[in-house]
């Protein structure tokens, strides 16, 4: 488990993209939503001594974090929901319904990986 130190930058990060959507900038929004995840998965990689400079090396680290509760592939699920955010700005910004159903959830899957963490 992460400690609140550790995890203080992405919530900042998640308030920050929160103000972005409501302000209707979504790259920004959408760009802050994947410092947040990036953050906490760096923290996790950080604590276990693991690198984390690229997708596998992400991956990497959610086999460390799978456990018979959360698979790993539920996990990867997490993770590409997160990388949905890191590509929108790339392309303008996110999809109506990645706004609508996948930006809730960030907050939810960071503090279960900050949880597993």
């Amino acid at each position: 488990m992460l400690t609140h130190a550790q995890t203080k930058t992405a919530y900042a990060l998640l308030a920050q993209a929160d103000a972005a959507f409501a302000a209707g900038d979504w790259p920004l929004a959408s760009a802050r939503l994947w410092d947040a995840f990036a953050d906490t998965i760096g923290a996790i990689a950080r604590q276990r001594g693991m690198p984390c400079a690229n997708d596998a090396d992400i991956r990497r680290i959610l086999r460390e974090l799978a456990t018979p509760e959360r698979n790993y592939h539920s996990l990867a699920a997490a993770f590409a929901v997160a990388t949905r955010f890191r590509d929108a700005p790339a392309r303008g910004g996110p999809e109506d319904y990645e706004v609508e159903c996948f930006a809730p959830e960030m907050p939810l899957i960071i503090a279960e990986f900050a949880d597993l963490g």
